[in-house]
């Protein structure tokens, strides 16, 4: 038998979303939970004929279209297939085996896994007992070996974010240290870093239109950064990345832009009503910027989430992960789509480590019996 390389034999397997998710209440995942706008999907259907399914993709003008969408230049802007083909690229262009990936803990496991395959070696920086990145520390640990500092904000799992101050605090203690910041959700936080990349040649922004677009099967993300960075990462990507569709889909859905943001609105007052509803029920959560909601309901979190799993509601259990045991994090979508969630979270409220006041969320972030913040 061949074996594979070290880096390969060395990896966690991650875990993708379970299949036969179709006509289920899909929060696991922190998708768009009620699909695009219907224009895009019309779009599509007068796309397709069999002559253009037969060419190759052509891209200049969804990148134009889309360069304009984002207020920056075509040579500052890369397409790519998704996000996660987004770190992949920056592995392929600027990691040797042995490099650092500097990155918080926890976060999108993604980063360390494109990192691993490339040969790296990662370093983490734990959050502190109030969900904020110790900037000092990250800034300390980013020595001569790192190669490279992810940083996703909002953060994938907490829905925290870091704040400008500190993210340029960053950018500038580390020149020679490419920082990723991954702005998957960034609409739902209501503020960009994109503009920075024109004065901060260290920078790297990535977007998707995996989540408030609604176009997650497509697969398309954007890559920004200055010019010059630009210019490195285009010479190593696979010339037909993306496909037609996508661009197609993306053009569509930018010009019906009203849409996106009808819906941001709708979960960020959704997002309002499921915390309350936490406080109701005197689980702790961590304040959210994003489209989902991390909280830890105890030892029986896996239990639970079966419960709510046959009940048609997928939600995400953090629980395989021995760092997040007792965790689940729920996605917030339509106002019908949260009253579901919430009857079912009431539903299980007996299996639920139920706790009240601030001593309680003290105990949760310092005390658990196995987590990130112990």
């Amino acid at each position: 038998m061949i074996e594979p390389r070290k880096a390969i034999r060395q990896l966690n397997k991650y875990r993708p979303p379970l299949e036969g998710r179709g006509g289920r209440l899909r929060l696991d995942f922190n998708e768009n939970t009620v699909g695009c706008a219907p224009q895009v999907v019309r779009a599509l259907r007068r796309w397709l004929d069999p002559d253009r399914l037969s060419r190759y993709p052509e891209y200049e003008e969804a990148r134009r279209k889309l360069a304009k969408y984002f207020g920056v230049a075509t040579g500052e802007m890369l397409l790519a297939n998704g996000t996660d083909d987004a770190i992949n690229l920056i592995c392929d262009i600027f990691v040797d085996p042995g490099d650092v990936l500097l990155v918080p803990a926890p976060t999108f496991p993604i980063y360390e896994f494109f990192h691993s395959v490339a040969g790296g070696r990662t370093v983490r920086v734990r959050y502190d007992e109030n969900f904020r990145l110790p900037v000092d520390k990250l800034i300390g640990a980013a020595h001569s070996g790192v190669r490279w500092v992810a940083l996703a904000n909002p953060n994938n799992p907490t829905a925290t974010t870091i704040p400008k101050p500190e993210l340029r605090r960053i950018l500038q203690k580390t020149p020679n240290t490419l920082v990723l910041v991954d702005e998957a959700y960034s609409d739902f936080a209501g503020e960009t870093i994109l503009p920075w990349i024109r004065k901060y040649k260290n920078l790297v922004v990535t977007r998707t239109f995996s989540k408030a677009f609604g176009l997650a099967a497509l697969r398309l993300g954007c890559i920004f950064a200055h010019r010059d960075l630009a210019e490195y990462l285009r010479r190593g990507q696979n010339p037909f990345v993306v496909n037609s569709l996508a661009m197609a889909a993306a053009i569509e859905a930018i010009r019906h832009d009203a849409y996106r943001r009808r819906y941001v609105q709708e979960v960020l007052a959704n997002r309002k009503r499921l915390c309350e509803s936490l406080e109701a029920l005197g689980v702790p959560y961590v304040p959210s910027s994003a489209n989902f909601v991390l909280t830890r309901v105890g030892e029986r979190a896996p239990e639970i989430a079966a419960r709510l799993r046959r009940q048609k509601i997928l939600i995400r259990d953090w629980s395989y992960d021995p760092h997040l045991k007792g965790y689940l994090r729920f996605t917030v979508g339509s106002a019908s789509q949260t009253r579901k969630l919430i009857a079912g979270l009431y539903r299980q409220q007996h299996l639920m480590e139920r706790r009240t006041g601030a001593r309680a969320w003290a105990d949760i972030v310092r005390h658990p019996s196995t987590g990130w913040f112990s």
